[in-house]
This record gives structure tokens, sequence and C-alpha cells, in this order.
């Protein structure tokens, strides 16, 4: 049996978190460890070399080696209230080098193109397929490169996050739908539903996980609900 890195252990006390929650059904969740990803320090090395990017201490603190991470949830049958969600991811190496740009849609500009081939999933929704998706922009010479937000149909979203502060920013939203819309400068995209999830999210959260602190989410939203 792989032993876990303290990091590591984060992620498995938040998915169970979800899976001991009376509150929440687990529909599926990942938690394999990939033999083949190495220490942080030679891993973000190989990411670093392969992709010209100098990437920062941060990334070595945040670094898992999980092939699959991640959790679909809803809540349990016969609640007075409604909320869902997901994250699936898998290690930076993985993400950043074992994937492909993302397809090209139709009639895009040059520089929407360029954004689009620099872009590397990092987070989706594969269970429940919302289109949700978070990716990194691979940029030579970047130490903290942008990650950016999509849901199919909708647009992509420059997030006022880097990739230490969306992976702990998604330990407290447990990927709840549309959590990402909290950290655009954009007004709040995804309609009603979306606003009642995050509502919701900031009623129930605080008490079904007390150990986290929800006052930056809910004073994000409030900021949110102003520029619509």
């Amino acid at each position: 049996m792989v032993a876990l890195t303290p990091y590591e252990q984060t992620w498995i006390d938040v998915l169970d978190e979800l899976k001991n929650c009376p509150e929440i059904e687990v529909l599926n969740e990942y938690r394999e460890i990939d033999p083949e990803i190495e220490d942080a320090e030679t891993s973000i090395e190989t990411v670093s070399l392969v992709t010209g990017m100098p990437l920062g201490p941060s990334f070595r603190d945040c670094h898992f080696r999980f092939e699959y991470l991640g959790s679909a949830w809803q809540s349990a049958e016969g609640k007075e209230h409604f909320i869902a969600g997901e994250f699936c991811m898998g290690a930076l190496e993985t993400a950043v080098l074992g994937r492909r740009p993302l397809e090209l849609w139709a009639n895009m500009t040059p520089e929407e193109e360029r954004l689009q081939s620099e872009l590397r999933g990092i987070d989706g929704t594969p269970e429940w397929g919302t289109g949700h998706l978070a990716a990194l922009r691979v940029q030579p010479g970047v130490e903290e490169p942008e990650i950016w937000f999509d849901k199919t149909g909708d647009d992509y979203y420059k997030l006022d996050l880097d990739y230490q502060g969306y992976l702990d920013a998604l330990r407290v939203t447990k990927g709840t739908f549309g959590w990402q819309y909290l950290f655009t400068e954009n007004p709040l995209r995804g309609g009603d539903s979306t606003v009642t999830r995050l509502r919701t999210m900031l009623e129930l959260f605080p008490k079904w996980f007390p150990d986290h602190d929800y006052k930056p989410f809910r004073r994000r939203l409030d900021m949110a609900l102003k520029r619509r």
C-alpha cells in the first residue's frame, strides 16, 4: 500500500467528509494513486523543463500523485434542498504533459484559438457531464500560470486564483456546481439555478463541514450578485 503524503491525506479527508455526511449521497469517487508519478521535486521539475514554465514553490507544496481524484455527489434523497457537485482531477504532470490541448471551437478568433491551444484541463465533471472544466494555461516563462474556467455553451473566464488557490477553494466548496463563478470579474453567470446552489452551499456547508471557513465565499457571492 502506497504511503500518502500529508497533502494527499488532506484530499482523502475531503472525500471522507463527503462520504460520511448523512446529508449527501456520493454517486462515485476516485482516489487512485498513480505509481508512475514521482516525488514533488522530480515531477514539478519535469513539468517546468517540458513547458518552459519556471513553476514556483507553491506547486511543490500542493503536489499529489493521484491518477484520478474526485467525487460526484448530490443531496441525499428526501431532503428539502437540492445541491450537487463534482470534481475530478489528476496529477499536474499528467494534466499538463499527458493531455492534448482543448479542441478548437468553430468561428474562433485568432486570439481565442491561441488561448484554447494553451489550456490543459485540470478539473472536470465526467460523471455528471455538465461540461464544467477548469484548465491551466501553459505559457513559457510564466511562474504562476493562469487558471481558466469553461462551461460548455457559455464562455471562458479567467479565474482570480492560481493553481494552489484553486485547489484550496475546491477543498472547501467540494466542487459545488458553479463555485468557480465566484472567482471571475464577470457578472455572475449560470442563471438562477447557479445562484440558488451557491446560496444553498453557503447556508448548509458551514453546518455540514464546520472545519472550513465559508466567510470569504459569502463575501464573493455578495459582490458577484451586485455585478448582475
